[in-house]
């Protein structure tokens, strides 16, 4: 079967952070063989800090000799919540931000000072124009004609974006202090507010249950600290954007919405990732009236980190089906979708909706559409759906 879609909203992504890294980084999500990516990374410029980006600690780890054999190298894990660096670049790294080469093994410290983190290796390639049309036209190439930047605090961007069109293929979202220091026009220009709860999968620091191997559950806020917090962004009258990926998490968010619950009426509140979200949590957010911003390409995590996940956690990962026929939301107004840019584009969404690991995160073409695509009059994507063989095909094809 070959049917037609229009291109897709990112209504989750970095698209700043990635086009300031575009250029100059070495993406490793589709490696898996050691050898292969040593060869690739032992290639790189000793000139310069090398930014690795896709890295997946349950595929492959490097110990400290491999890391220093390395050119100047800063390694990202492909979930952005885990960090490590060698000898050569923690020479740079330490004049600017020496506390990051103090805390870079403290995975509390870490999720407490994500956003800085992220910010100064976005401010090792200064913003440019070219990359950021760079970036656009390879998201444009996997069917993306809009994305979002879920935290921007580099007011260079905000100038950008108030003197050009290219707002128009973005929107960006920033935290609480930076945005009260911005002037009124980027003010305007600023979505919303950015909140994160917990950790990630990836780095083991999501607020989770239970674990198969070792966990460290950080919750970033205690209760009283993130009522206090909502509370004084309340008082700015933007939407707020909320990072809550584990059950233990959510739960400690939605609440503070219900305590809040007289306050809230007016402000759009998204929920982010939510990947082990209740059925229980899923009423009480729908009660609450607020969005769940999920990301389909995350339901492959029952498969990537079955060596960290339990049976359960693998199997109530993105309960979409859940969501949808019992709670009640609805693609594209109270459930929408982005794919935090790992990976971003097209092919890798449809794949993961309509074929998932898992059966309760089944996506189907129409719902896919209502949550996650934009009417695109230049462009469009042909999906060929091969049910028999359980696999999709896009062509990104001019009208």
């Amino acid at each position: 079967m070959s049917i037609k879609i229009p291109f897709l909203k990112d209504n989750h992504n970095h698209l700043f952070t990635y086009s300031s890294i575009f250029e100059k980084q070495i993406d490793l999500f589709n490696y898996s063989n050691k050898n292969n990516i040593k060869k690739l990374l032992q290639n790189l410029s000793s000139n310069s800090i090398n930014i690795a980006t896709g890295w997946l600690d349950n595929y492959y780890t490097f110990s400290k000799e491999e890391l220093n054999s390395f050119p100047p190298l800063i390694l990202i894990h492909n979930s952005l919540h885990k960090f490590d660096f060698n000898n050569s670049a923690e020479k740079h790294i330490v004049e600017r931000f020496p506390e990051f080469v103090k805390n870079k093994n403290s995975q509390q410290w870490i999720e407490k000072n994500l956003m800085k983190i992220l910010s100064f290796i976005a401010s090792l390639n200064k913003f440019d124009e070219n990359s950021f049309k760079n970036i656009l036209a390879s998201l444009s190439k996997n069917g993306v004609s809009y994305a979002a930047d879920m935290f921007v605090d580099n007011i260079e961007i905000f100038n950008f974006l108030e003197k050009t069109e290219y707002k128009k293929f973005t929107e960006i979202w920033t935290e609480v202090d930076f945005y009260e220091k911005l002037n009124t026009n980027h003010k305007n220009i600023c979505e919303g507010i950015k909140i994160f709860m917990d950790g990630a999968l990836g780095a083991k620091s999501a607020a989770i249950s239970e674990a198969k191997s070792e966990w460290n559950p950080i919750l970033i806020y205690s209760d009283a600290e993130i009522h206090n917090k909502i509370e004084k962004i309340l008082m700015l009258k933007k939407a707020i954007a909320i990072h809550c990926i584990g059950d233990i998490a959510i739960q400690q968010i939605i609440n503070c919405l219900i305590d809040l619950k007289q306050s809230i009426s007016d402000t759009k509140i998204r929920l982010e990732h939510v990947q082990f979200i209740t059925k229980e949590q899923a009423f009480s957010a729908k009660d609450l009236g607020l969005i769940l911003s999920m990301q389909p390409n995350f339901n492959m995590d029952s498969i990537i980190y079955q060596d960290r996940l339990t049976k359960k956690y693998c199997e109530n990962n993105n309960p979409f089906r859940m969501l949808i026929n019992d709670a009640g939301f609805i693609p594209g107004k109270d459930l929408i979708f982005g794919s935090d840019g790992m990976p971003s584009g097209v092919h890798n969404a449809i794949q993961t909706s309509l074929f998932p690991p898992i059966e309760n995160q089944k996506i189907t073409l129409e719902e896919f559409v209502e949550a996650y695509c934009i009417e695109n009059y230049e462009k469009y994507i042909e999906v060929e759906i091969s049910n028999n063989k359980k696999k999709t095909k896009c062509k990104i094809v001019e009208k």
